[in-house]
């Protein structure tokens, strides 16, 4: 089973300038509606840390405050 299982699995991996959207933790102030998208912004990756953990900036060039495992990010596209 677990070979079947990793078969399939493929892992996310991003590079240094791509464009990735981040999931809005439910306590976010965005996600008081069901129906409101739990994805957002277009964010591009400025640091990869290793592990799966990727430090962000906004598009007016700020940056996140924290950093982002790969599970929680999304590939942008325009």
């Amino acid at each position: 089973m677990a070979r079947t299982y990793n078969f399939r699995v493929k892992n996310k991996q991003f590079l240094v300038d791509n464009l990735v959207m981040k999931l809005y933790s439910a306590s976010h102030r965005l996600c008081k509606n069901k129906l409101i998208p739990k994805w957002g912004g277009s964010y591009r990756i400025i640091h990869i840390r290793g592990s799966g953990t990727y430090i962000l900036e906004e598009m007016k060039r700020e940056l996140v405050p924290r950093t982002w495992h790969v599970l929680k990010l999304r590939k942008y596209y325009i």
